[in-house]
């Protein structure tokens, strides 16, 4: 006879309601003990392989865990070592499920009683598993050695209990029963590849695999990433009836095919299976959620909403809606985060605590403060008691929106406290600058005897970061090393991102080296800041080392690394590896879109960026203020104006996007720089808002190109109030001055300058040459470059050569007082020249193009000049000025002249 399998539904592959009556039971030979006690009924395995009279004992009194308690006897006789009357299988069957009672525990017990049991349960379960072994059940009677790895798993042995499955005296021992539990066993522990392997020898050994074995299979293919074999359990379980039979099965089919983001045909399973509960649709959407698939998350809510109403379709719930809201606030989706609470209210479905954390964490995330106070008096109003999760999220709204205030008011309300509570308010100080409080709230977590971790110092370390101040942040860093805290990849991405955002991008790469001394790989973020500090250095080189480790790791299937590669290639002057990138970009969104038009606006490359527009828009994007800015950019760098035009005037009627100073300025940009002073200044004065520095900046630079001195007058007086500490004014009006040869004028701004403490900024270039960075700065900066006599050597060789074929220096460019010869001398000493020039030189064996990077626009001496050597020395050079990027190829440039 087949011993029966484990009745608890928790731990076990079955839950069998029927038991053996006492007359059906089998006459076996009972050992002493074992008659002198009134053993309980065993169940019978609602199973086809195992037939058995019904009884009307369906209780699950039968595996009351009384025999195995402090004061049975039996207990008393396993105390003592006394064994001999336990061998029998069918007896050692029950004990171990009373075992497992005891350590799994009943909710009406007292807390003395539970810990009671959990202490003999703890102490019998060894002595229960010892027994079993020498006896031989366990690996030759299959329901003991499931009864023993349900045992084994409740201890926190998963593992062994796994392994007792697969074991055996042979491959004959093993039953259905017994081949299901393993497989749901592997699944269970994540063993994805375990579980699959396992569900294919099964069913190649022809034993029958039941619906939770098909659904922890499924689950296995589906987190596996196991596309053909998941079918292939799909296949199996429509054969034998199992998708509609069973109520587990619909859920995991279709997580299967939602975890291959397959969403269609995960939501084709949903509608197709009659038994597709509301925990199906919740397991799809949840999977979608881990994916970062909000938006199909957000579809099948309002799908199950809309069915709902019109069918007897599975209804969302609470838990539906939750899991939403928290793809949400994880995925950055804080607008959307909003209307799905309006849509649960809509529905009649009232938030929970749960709700009103995740809601918390979206308003954190996008700053709005006044709805987070509107959830926060709903919260209040509907008497919900913050527990130690909901008062953090609501610290950490408060301190996020800079109200440390109020942040610090609920904090001190909070009657439960964790260490999660106390990082928030120690990180909201230390983001707002405020260290000296957020230093005294460490103190204070260690007065509460709350030991600071390593997230508390990583908010420390991220507000110093944040503030600009690295030097510190990197001290903080090691100080908590020397004390015996590891810091982690957070640590370390909060000390390079700071550096990054502060413009500080080689301490970002300095950061990083140390990092990976430390052994700390990095992270998706990681990689994020590093190759947006590439896009600042534009380090092509450095920005393909990352691309290739984002291949390793994987995570250039992620479309938001996809996005700052585009970014990345587009900024260090490699537009045809952008495109590459954004070519096999999947289901590309707004953002990425973006990255690829503002890359083809700083390339000149105005027909491709408004073709993709178009295709944006009938794609069904709907652009945003980013969209349009690169879009006047692109159009600005060919001198577009009518489509300009064009687009400006359809922003908001047509598309539905309010301009912005940004878009005007670009207009007045454009304006400018083709000669339309007048009309650019009419634009300035007819606009609807007050016109900002940026749109006067742009009058001014076309003002300097065209020689207007009476509209740069007007346009420097605004700046000269808007921005009185920004020397780029000073100086284009000085060289402005010049050119009309009004010395007396320029020689009164350099006294202003002074005068106001206006510090010039210095302009220079750079080229990388190998691995090293080399600077030319003007006026030779602070160390001239070790190797200029060799760079002026070839200089001269050039410009003798391009006199040859027709150069001619533009002395106009230099606005200074003094003779012809001397203007051609300094001509020669501009940092882009310097700079191309050793380019030639360190990479005349490689002939790849020379890269050069320029702080302020380049003039159009230097323009002729590159243009004559790219043809000379037949190579490529591409050039970034401070307005877009030029490529010489052949003594022609990209930008037709037009800059």
């Amino acid at each position: 006879m087949q011993l029966p399998h484990s009745s608890n539904p928790r731990h076990c592959l079955f839950h069998y309601p029927q038991h053996y009556p006492p007359s059906s039971v089998p006459p076996t030979s009972t050992p002493p003990m074992a008659q002198a006690i009134s053993l309980p009924a065993l169940p019978t395995p609602h199973h086809h392989h195992y037939a058995a009279p019904p009884s009307p004992r369906t209780s699950r009194g039968a595996y009351s865990p009384s025999l195995l308690r402090a004061d049975s006897p039996i207990s008393a006789a396993l105390r003592a070592g006394d064994d001999s009357s336990f061998r029998d299988a069918r007896f050692l069957l029950s004990l171990l499920r009373q075992c497992g009672d005891l350590l799994h525990g009943e909710d009406d017990k007292s807390p003395v009683a539970e810990q009671t049991d959990l202490v003999t349960a703890r102490r019998l379960a060894p002595q229960l598993h010892s027994l079993a072994v020498r006896a031989g059940h366990a690996t030759r009677e299959p329901h003991v050695a499931c009864a023993l790895a349900d045992l084994l798993e409740r201890l926190g042995r998963g593992a062994s209990g796994r392994r007792l499955l697969a074991e055996g005296d042979g491959d004959d021992w093993k039953d259905a029963v017994l081949w299901n539990k393993q497989v749901a066993m592997l699944a269970e522990a994540g063993d994805w590849d375990g579980a699959i392997g396992a569900f294919r020898e099964m069913r190649a050994r022809g034993v029958a695999a039941d619906g939770y074995a098909c659904a922890r299979a499924l689950h296995a293919c589906g987190r596996a990433g196991r596309r053909l074999e998941g079918r292939a359990v799909h296949a199996h379980a429509l054969r034998v009836g199992l998708v509609d039979a069973h109520p587990l099965v619909p859920g995991f089919l279709a997580g299967m095919y939602a975890e291959g983001a397959d969403v269609a045909a995960a939501t084709t399973v949903l509608l197709r299976t009659a038994g597709a509960g509301v925990v199906a649709w919740n397991a799809v959407i949840a999977c979608c959620v881990r994916l970062g698939l909000v938006d199909d998350a957000l579809e099948l809510a309002e799908r199950m909403a809309r069915d709902a109403e019109t069918s007897e379709a599975a209804e969302p719930t609470l838990a539906t809606w939750n899991t939403v809201l928290s793809g949400c606030a994880r995925h950055g989706r804080d607008r959307e985060a909003l209307a799905v609470v309006r849509r649960m209210l809509e529905q009649g479905i009232l938030p929970d605590a749960a709700t009103v954390s995740s809601l918390l964490k979206s308003v954190a995330n996008s700053g709005s403060l006044g709805h987070g106070t509107e959830v926060h008096c709903f919260f209040l109003r509907h008497g919900l008691s913050p527990d130690a999760y909901t008062g953090t999220a609501l610290v950490d709204m408060y301190a996020k929106c800079g109200r440390l205030d109020i942040a610090q008011r609920v904090f001190d309300g909070l009657e439960h406290r964790n260490l999660a509570t106390w990082n928030s308010l120690v990180a909201g100080h230390a983001n707002a600058g405020h260290f000296d409080r957020a230093l005294e709230l460490v103190e204070a977590m260690k007065r509460h005897r709350i030991d600071p971790n390593v997230t508390t110092w990583n908010g420390l370390i991220t507000g110093y970061a944040m503030n600009g101040l690295s030097s510190q942040a990197m001290l903080l860093l090691r100080q908590i090393k020397s004390a015996g805290v590891a810091p982690n990849v957070v640590s370390w991405t909060s000390l390079i991102s700071g550096s990054c955002n502060g413009g500080d991008y080689q301490d970002s790469f300095t950061f990083f080296s140390e990092m990976q001394q430390d052994g700390i790989q990095p992270s998706l973020v990681t990689m994020l800041v590093l190759l947006r500090a590439c896009a600042g250095l534009a380090l092509l080189t450095k920005g393909k080392e990352l691309h290739c480790f984002a291949l390793r790791r994987a995570y250039d299937g992620e479309v938001v690394v996809s996005t700052a590669l585009i970014d990345m290639y587009a900024k260090a002057g490699s537009l045809t590896s952008a495109k590459r990138v954004f070519g096999r970009v999947q289901g590309k969104n707004l953002v990425c879109c973006n990255a690829m038009l503002t890359g083809l606006a700083v390339h000149g490359q105005a027909h491709e960026a408004t073709a993709l527009f178009h295709d944006m828009w009938r794609s069904g994007l709907k652009p945003d203020g980013i969209t349009f800015t690169a879009l006047l950019t692109a159009c600005r760098s060919m001198g577009l104006v009518t489509e300009a035009w064009e687009y400006l005037d359809d922003m908001e009627a047509k598309y539905g996007v309010a301009p912005t100073a940004e878009h005007h300025a670009c207009m007045v940009d454009l304006l400018a720089r083709r000669g339309y002073l007048d009309e650019a200044m009419a634009f300035i004065e007819r606009s609807p808002a007050e016109p900002g520095a940026s749109s006067w900046g742009a009058l001014l630079t076309g003002c300097a190109i065209h020689g207007n001195l009476d509209l740069a007058e007007s346009a420097a007086r605004h700046l000269f109030k808007l921005e009185p500490h920004n020397s780029a004014n000073y100086l284009a009006m000085m060289s402005l001055y010049e050119q009309h040869q009004m010395f007396d004028e320029a020689e009164s701004l350099k006294y202003a300058m002074k005068a106001r403490g206006v510090d010039a900024r210095p302009g220079w270039s750079w080229t990388q040459a190998g691995r090293s960075i080399h600077v030319f700065e003007v006026d030779g900066g602070s160390s001239p470059h070790p190797e200029t006599p060799e760079i002026y050597d070839e200089m001269s060789r050039l410009v003798s050569q391009m006199r040859m074929v027709g150069y001619v220096p533009d002395t106009g460019c230099i606005a200074y007082d003094v003779p012809e010869e001397e203007k051609e001398l300094l001509l020669l000493c501009h940092t882009e020249k310097l700079a191309v020039v050793y380019g030639l030189i360190r990479s005349d064996k490689s002939r790849a193009p020379v890269r050069v990077v320029k702080n302020t626009r380049m003039c159009r001496d230097c323009h002729e000049v590159i243009k004559h050597v790219s043809a000379l020395c037949g190579r490529q050079i591409i050039l970034r000025d401070a307005s877009r990027f030029h490529h010489f190829v052949d003594g022609k440039c990209s930008c037709d002249d037009y800059w």
